[in-house]
């Protein structure tokens, strides 16, 4: 009997490492690293214009990511069962992505549009810094401008985004399963 309990035991520790909860924190630990990284490069050059044009992208991106998230949630698996079966590139990729929506949405809502969220806020703050040197208004009134305005567009962009996500299902999840596709093959 302690032998079962153990066996039992033994099995829900391992369990947790190879479980998606383990998986996605692992994953996001890496994705947030790499990330903030590449915000730290950018934004240690002091141009205005490139703080910009990474903030904006990962607006851009964070709203797509949410947009596949919905996507997969809602997409009928029917259309793209005919497609596989008419050996349509990516089809069986987009079927996995649809019988896996929970952690594909987790993935895409969750994990990327949180590093991203926390990644545009080290933008954001960069930004108001940086302007708060140039222009005669407070270094707070600046970083609440700035602030709204981002948290405005994503917010705005996701709703749009899930709406249009939602109706096009498939539309979405074929182009992410494409981009799976892509990059699995090299």
């Amino acid at each position: 009997m302690k032998n079962n309990q153990k066996r039992k035991n033994a099995k829900k520790k391992k369990s947790f490492f190879a479980s998606w909860t383990f998986k996605v924190i692992l994953l996001s630990l890496v994705l947030t690293a790499f990330f903030s990284m590449l915000a730290e490069l950018t934004l240690s050059m002091n141009q205005v214009y490139l703080i910009v044009l990474i903030l904006l992208v990962l607006i851009v991106i964070g709203i797509f990511f949410d947009a596949v998230g919905t996507a997969v949630t809602s997409c009928d698996i029917g259309p793209l069962t005919a497609m596989a079966s008419r050996k349509v590139k990516a089809a069986k990729t987009a079927i996995r992505l649809v019988n896996n929506a929970e952690k594909v949405s987790s993935f895409c809502g969750d994990v990327i549009g949180d590093i991203f969220g926390i990644i545009s806020g080290a933008c954001i703050a960069a930004l108001a810094v940086k302007a708060a040197v140039t222009l005669p208004l407070a270094e707070r009134t600046l970083t609440i401008i700035l602030s709204s305005i981002t948290a405005a567009t994503t917010i705005g962009g996701k709703a749009y985004c899930k709406k249009l996500a939602i109706k096009r299902s498939k539309d979405f999840v074929m182009f992410a399963a494409n981009v799976v596709y892509f990059f699995r093959k090299r």
